[in-house]
């Protein structure tokens, strides 16, 4: 409405000037200067009019950051009833009671997991200590085949023999015995 009647009044203000732009060329000067005062007039409405349209728009603001607060504030409330809601039907004994049953229930898993892999038939008759006896015999033999075979002694001539340590003597020794008795 205040902005039909702002068109409204700058159509009469323009009206006006053009009533003084023929008074002025007619010679008639009180006339003209009437008009301007009429159009002068028009534009102080205008922008009282320009006010006011201002001062809706700024309630209108209002209004919609109120409406946007109050919006606000209520989802703040169903929120916080919601949490509230929670807390009450969730007490810290239904936890530790709901811990205790997941805890049963994993123990529960376990032991069935256990008697199904409990060996049953033919696989349950095999002697442990027998099969431990079997495996360290391959674990002998395997050995066997990874050590070097041990130097064999060559006979030197007299006028070859080097003086040598009674030490290294004592480690072939050793090392030879050490052999034959892993071979048996």
């Amino acid at each position: 409405m205040l902005e039909k009647k702002e068109c409204f009044l700058q159509k009469k203000a323009s009206a006006e000037v053009e009533k003084a732009k023929d008074y002025t060329k007619a010679k008639n000067k009180s006339a003209a200067i009437q008009c301007l005062k009429k159009k002068k007039l028009y534009e102080t409405q205008i922008e009282q009019l320009a006010n006011f349209q201002l001062r809706v728009h700024d309630q209108i603001i209002m209004l919609e950051s109120a409406k946007a607060t109050t919006d606000t504030v209520d989802a703040l409330r169903s929120g916080s009833s919601a949490v509230k809601a929670i807390h009450q039907s969730v007490s810290i004994d239904d936890i530790e009671n709901a811990i205790e049953e997941a805890n049963e229930h994993t123990e529960n898993m376990r032991q069935i997991q256990e008697a199904l892999a409990t060996p049953i038939g033919a696989s349950a008759d095999f002697d442990e200590d027998e099969l431990e006896a079997e495996l360290e015999d391959l674990e002998e033999e395997e050995l066997d085949h990874e050590l070097p075979e041990p130097p064999q002694t060559t006979r030197m001539e007299p006028s070859a023999r080097v003086t040598t340590s009674s030490q290294p003597a004592n480690d072939l020794a050793e090392l030879t015995k050490l052999q034959a008795e892993m071979a048996l």
